[in-house]
C-alpha cells in the first residue's frame, strides 16, 4: 500500500485561514445592502456599479501575482495587507461610512484581501506541484471558504437586524489577527531557492493562443450576462418583505447546498467530458434562472434552493476546472491569474448591467434577458475546442 502524501501542517494553516478570512470579510455585506438600499435609497444599478468600482482589485490579479513573485516573501507581504486592513476596519467602526468612504474602503479592503489571496495561492501551487495533491489543498481553501460563508450567511443576517454594520466590521478583523499572530510567531520563513522570475515576454506571446482567447471570451460572455442577484434582494425585502434572518437562513442553507455539489463534483461529476459538463452548466443556469419569474411566498426560494442549490455548486466547479484546461502550459501561475482577472471583471460588470435593466424595465425583464443571454452563450461551446491541447 502506498503511503498517503501529507500536506504540510504550516501551509494548511495558511489555506485555511486566508479562505477563512475571504469568507469572513464579507460579513458587513448584508448591513452594507441595507445601508445602501433601505436607508441612503440608491438604484440597483448604483448598488451594481458601487460592486464593480470596489471589485477592481480583483480584475488586475496579475498585478499582484507579479509582485509576489519580485518579492519571494509571502511572509512579510501577508503581514503588511493584513494590518492595513486591520487599519481599514478600524477606520469604518470609528468613524462611519459615507457613499465616499464606502467606495473607497471597498475598494481598499479588496486590494487588501486580493494581495494576500494570490500570495497565499502561489504557495498553494508550489506546494500542490511540488507534493502531487492533485486537488487536496484546494479542497481544503474552499471548505474553509464554505464553512465561513454559513457564518457570514447566519451572522451578517443576525447583525443586520440587531446590530450595526460596524459589529460586523468589528468581528471580521478577528481572522486577520489571527492570521497576523501566526505568521508573526509561528510561521517558520518560506524557501526562496529555485524561484525563477516570470518571463512576461514568453507569457505576452502565449496570450495569442486561439483557445485562450476563445476561452476568455466565452468566460466574459457568460459572466457579463445581467446578473438579477440585486433585483431579486429588492423583490424579496420590498415586494415579499421577507425577514432579514429568513434571508439568512437561506443563504446558509445555499452554501451547505453549494458545499454538496463541490464534493459531488469532486466524486463523481469530474469523470464526464468537459464539453458535456459546460452545456450542462449553460442550459442549466439559463433554464433555472427563469424559475424564479414565479415567487408568490418566501417558501418558494426555499424550494428552489433545494432543487438546484448541488447542481448550482457542481456549475461553479465545472466553470472553475475549464479555467485551467485553457491555461498554456509553462505559465499556470500567470494565465491563471489573467482567467480569475477577465472572470471577476465580467462577473461585476454582470452585476451592474443588471441593474441598469432592472432600473429601466423591471424585475421581470432582468430575469428574462439574463436567462437568454445565458443560454446564447451555448453557441461559444464547440469554438473552445475542449480537449485539444493548449
Amino acid at each position: 500500500m502506498k503511503n498517503k502524501i501529507k500536506i504540510p501542517l504550516g501551509v494548511a494553516i495558511l489555506s485555511i485561514l486566508a479562505y477563512s478570512n475571504q469568507g469572513i470579510s464579507s460579513l458587513p455585506e448584508q448591513c452594507i445592502y441595507y445601508l445602501t438600499r433601505e436607508s441612503w435609497g440608491l438604484s440597483a444599478s448604483m448598488i451594481g456599479l458601487i460592486s464593480w468600482v470596489t471589485g477592481i482589485a480583483w480584475y488586475i490579479k496579475i498585478l499582484w501575482g507579479y509582485i509576489a513573485d519580485k518579492t519571494n516573501n509571502v511572509k512579510r507581504n501577508l503581514i503588511i495587507a493584513y494590518t492595513f486592513l486591520l487599519l481599514l476596519y478600524g477606520y469604518v467602526i470609528i468613524f462611519g461610512l459615507t457613499l465616499t468612504s464606502l467606495i473607497v474602503i471597498g475598494l481598499l479592503v479588496n486590494c487588501c484581501i486580493g494581495f494576500s489571496d494570490t500570495n497565499v495561492d502561489k504557495q498553494m501551487c508550489v506546494t500542490e506541484k511540488k507534493l502531487g495533491l492533485k486537488g487536496r489543498l484546494q479542497a481544503i481553501q474552499w471548505t474553509a471558504l464554505g464553512v465561513a460563508g454559513l457564518i457570514v450567511a447566519l451572522g451578517g443576517a443576525y447583525i443586520a437586524k440587531y446590530s450595526t454594520y460596524k459589529v460586523a466590521y468589528a468581528l471580521a478583523g478577528i481572522i486577520p489577527i489571527a492570521m497576523i499572530s501566526y505568521l508573526c510567531f509561528f510561521m517558520k520563513k518560506e524557501s526562496t531557492e529555485n524561484k525563477k522570475p516570470i518571463d512576461f515576454r514568453k507569457n505576452f506571446a502565449k496570450i495569442k493562443n486561439r483557445r485562450l482567447i476563445m476561452g476568455l471570451v466565452f468566460i466574459a460572455c457568460l459572466n457579463f450576462c445581467p446578473s438579477f442577484g440585486t433585483s431579486l434582494m429588492i423583490k424579496v425585502r420590498e415586494v415579499l418583505h421577507v425577514d432579514k434572518l429568513f434571508l439568512g437562513y437561506l443563504g446558509a442553507m445555499g452554501t451547505v447546498l453549494g458545499i454538496i455539489g463541490y464534493l459531488i463534483y469532486y466524486k463523481w461529476a469530474y469523470k464526464f467530458p468537459m464539453k458535456k459538463l459546460l452545456y450542462f452548466m449553460v442550459i442549466f443556469s439559463g433554464l433555472t434562472n427563469l424559475f424564479y419569474l414565479y415567487i408568490p411566498n418566501q417558501w418558494f426560494l426555499v424550494i428552489y434552493n433545494i432543487a438546484f442549490g448541488a447542481f448550482g455548486g457542481i456549475t461553479f466547479m465545472t466553470l472553475l476546472a475549464f479555467f485551467v484546461t485553457i491555461i498554456p502550459n509553462g505559465s499556470e501561475g500567470f494565465f491563471y491569474a489573467l482567467v480569475t482577472s477577465v472572470s471577476n471583471f465580467s462577473a461585476r460588470g454582470g452585476n451592474f448591467l443588471g441593474g441598469l435593466v432592472y432600473d429601466k424595465w423591471g424585475y421581470v425583464p432582468n430575469v428574462i434577458i439574463s436567462s437568454v443571454l445565458t443560454l446564447a452563450c451555448v453557441f461559444f461551446i464547440p469554438a473552445l475546442k475542449i480537449g485539444e491541447e493548449v
